[in-house]
């Protein structure tokens, strides 16, 4: 290493019982505190994404596929299973494609009305999401004979309805001629996600119930959900699959299309891009708090070495050596501050993302706690831009230096 390099390491040793000045401090803290926000910041933006979008893929799929007229969500207009729209979902790229039949609902009792969405599954349904936030009782029996009347539903409507697992309830349904269909269910099991719009109205059932109120036709189903394979776009499959059924319902009649969870909840991803704007500007201001203080704080080390400056000048060192001195002075400083930011910032997301310490309000934010995610690539993007600007923004107090002459210092000291 360079004199320069050596000079700067002595001036930043703390091996030997010396405290760092009070700027120096400032600026460490300043770098810290910055760089653990950023880190925080990332980690639940990045976990709100990932924990709702894994919720409601959970729930529903990656892609439905619906009747136009459906929009990818439950309507009159059904799709007629069929073997030419079936093959469509033999791709690579699809890991399974299920179909299911659904029908809007009434559960009814003494005091009680909750409207919510009666699901119907065959045996091919996966039934691992519902099965992981399972609270009391057992998943529903699907494609049992004889046909169980078993539902699942959620805590919240639960509650809401006054039962609990075994109990019976009513169900009120409207058929197409404007009819009422009544039915009873039994209550299997009941399940908690901690996601309004999934707990609030998902009843999953056998899909031979639904299908009852259909007239029993078992030809006809609401759509298909089609779950992918990790790291595939939905929207590339979505797009290539309407393309092919432009050509189904040309060739054969059958009248389909393909919606992603951004088509089907554009206000759910609205407000999480809101989230993104949220973030831009939390981390702006924490890198211009972090850069104010730091600049300052290496003006004045600068000035208070003064006498330093002018000794080295005065002993044949350059400006541009002087300069090198306080560049090497100022990443010490960076440094220490983004390790103790870092610190700071993976164990506090490591602590959410493992206990869920800190709680949110469902009704609002559609999650029981802050989401933290892992995001390595993330955090390494911002560990290095931090470092970057910082040592960018560095180099101006540093050129400061540059400026003192030997006989100024030299004047002033006597």
């Amino acid at each position: 290493m360079s004199w320069e390099y050596d000079i700067a390491k002595r001036l930043s040793d703390r091996r030997h019982g010396a405290r760092a000045g009070i700027m120096e401090r400032v600026a460490t803290v300043a770098t810290a505190i910055s760089l653990m926000v950023i880190i925080v910041t990332l980690s639940v933006v990045v976990g709100f994404k990932q924990e709702l979008s894994a919720m409601l893929s959970g729930a529903s799929s990656d892609i439905v596929v619906t009747s136009p007229q459906s929009g990818g969500v439950v309507s009159s207009v059904g799709l007629e299973r069929a073997t030419a729209l079936e093959r469509l979902f033999e791709d690579e790229r699809i890991e399974r494609a299920v179909p299911y039949t659904a029908k809007e609902g009434v559960l009814k009792s003494d005091d009680s009305i909750v409207g919510v969405l009666l699901k119907g599954v065959d045996t091919l349904y996966n039934m691992s999401f519902f099965e992981k936030y399972l609270t009391s009782g057992t998943l529903p029996r699907i494609g049992c004979e004889p046909r169980t009347k078993d539902i699942l539903l959620s805590e919240r409507v639960a509650l809401q309805m006054d039962v609990v697992v075994d109990d019976r309830i009513e169900m009120v349904f409207i058929a197409d001629d404007g009819s009422v269909l009544r039915d009873r269910f039994a209550v299997a099991g009941i399940y908690h996600t901690g996601v309004d719009i999934i707990d609030d109205v998902c009843v999953v059932t056998d899909m031979r119930n639904v299908a009852r109120l259909y007239d029993g036709d078992n030809g006809i189903v609401t759509g298909y959900e089609l779950w992918l394979v990790e790291g595939v776009e939905p929207s590339t499959v979505a797009q290539e699959l309407n393309d092919e059924f432009v050509e189904l319902y040309l060739s054969e009649g059958i009248d389909a299309e393909a919606f992603t969870l951004y088509d089907i909840f554009p206000m759910v991803y609205g407000w999480l891009a809101t989230h993104d704007v949220n973030a831009v500007v939390i981390v702006v201001i924490m890198v211009i708090v972090a850069l104010l203080n730091m600049v300052t704080a290496l003006l004045i080390i600068v000035l208070e070495r003064q006498r330093m400056i002018g000794e080295l000048r005065a002993m044949g060192a350059s400006q541009r050596s002087v300069v090198r001195i306080f560049v090497w002075r100022s990443m010490f400083i960076i440094l220490r501050g983004v390790t103790v930011g870092l610190v700071l910032g993976l164990v506090i997301c490591f602590v959410q993302h493992t206990w869920h310490i800190v709680p949110l309000p469902s009704d609002g934010y559609m999650l029981s706690a802050v989401p933290a995610a892992m995001c390595w690539g993330w955090w390494c993007v911002a560990v290095v831009a931090c470092v970057a600007v910082a040592m960018l923004f560095m180099v101006l107090p540093s050129l400061f230096s540059a400026r003192i002459s030997p006989a100024e210092t030299m004047k002033y000291n006597e």
